[in-house]
């Protein structure tokens, strides 16, 4: 059990896929190469050029955003509790890492319920039937999310959804809340991705936009650094965590609510002069004003030895 940790974010430079179908045998793709394969070109780049929303691509965490998943994992818990009599601290129910570990780790290392793996596996398996049960009651996303959706659709804004959970149960939850037209595109866990940033990118791919040209709406710091990991712009939504605890978020909010359109656009304003590009631009200014230097020696010892030469009067 204790080889079992919370899900890998992938947070490690060069993060990608290994591209198996090539007439050169396995590639690796990283996230450099989509950015550059996938830069929009020829009519689709003039109408970018005249429609700039539909440049972006929007991928929303199912998990904490849309649904109020650790709610349902909390409710859960207790029920299980209430259901076997086992104890439960109430100040547990609170903690990060209840949400963050899969369940059957959370019952030795948190809740203490169990010592071995058959044990927890079978408590992790009530859980997960018992938070489906309440999944299937819960018809609202939460605050924000409609209204949000909804003006992306106008401005033709792609938007995706990704999720730890089966493909199965997540299109019947946007059934319920009647959100089932507004993503184009769905990664779950029949993609079988091993990271969050992996998740990221294969949403990007099946949009069609660079990672570069994503936004990651998530409530968690590991969705945040997953998306950073991969060029992804991110947003974070309050939740269980606080505010400085999802500081390193391009922007932070409290409800989807409070988004417009324009706050995507400006995440993107200085695409170009950010980080290792400011330091190529300061790079590029070094030499050319050492190469001027250099000519402005060439000429003054042309000069010097001109007067050398000229014979005396």
């Amino acid at each position: 059990m204790d080889t079992e940790k919370r899900p890998q974010v992938g947070s490690y430079n060069g993060e990608g896929f290994v591209q198996y179908f090539s007439s050169s045998g396995p590639s690796r793709v990283d996230v450099e190469t989509l950015n550059d394969q996938m830069r929009p070109a020829g009519a689709l780049r003039l109408r970018h050029a005249q429609h700039p929303h539909e440049a972006f691509g929007m991928v929303f965490n199912f998990d904490g955003v849309v649904a109020d998943l650790p709610t349902i994992k909390r409710e859960a818990w207790v029920a299980l509790a209430q259901q076997l009599e086992l104890p439960l601290q109430q100040q547990m129910l609170h903690h990060p890492e209840l949400q963050m570990m899969p369940p059957e780790v959370a019952v030795v290392r948190l809740l203490r319920w169990a010592n071995d793996r058959k044990a927890a596996i079978g408590l992790a398996m009530q859980h997960a039937e018992i938070a489906g049960q309440l999944l299937q009651q819960h018809n609202r996303p939460l605050e924000g999310v409609r209204e949000w959706l909804d003006t992306l659709g106008r401005f033709n804004v792609p938007c995706a959804l990704v999720s730890s959970l089966d493909r199965q149960t997540v299109q019947a939850a946007l059934a319920r809340m009647t959100l089932h037209d507004h993503f184009q595109v769905m990664v779950t866990a029949e993609d079988e991705l091993e990271t969050i940033s992996q998740r990221l990118l294969t949403a990007s791919v099946k949009l069609g936009r660079a990672p570069n040209m994503c936004v990651f709406f998530d409530s968690s710091p590991p969705g945040i650094t997953a998306a950073h990991n991969v060029t992804f712009k991110a947003v974070a939504v309050q939740g269980i965590y606080r505010p400085h605890q999802l500081k390193a978020a391009d922007i932070t909010c409290s409800s989807l609510q409070e988004l417009s359109v324009i706050n995507m656009r400006r995440l993107f304003a200085n695409m170009g002069s950010e980080f290792m590009d400011l330091q190529k631009q300061a790079a590029s200014q070094h030499n050319s004003s050492s190469d001027d230097d250099d000519n402005t020696n060439i000429r003054r010892r042309r000069r010097i030895a001109n007067a050398m030469m000229e014979p005396e009067e």
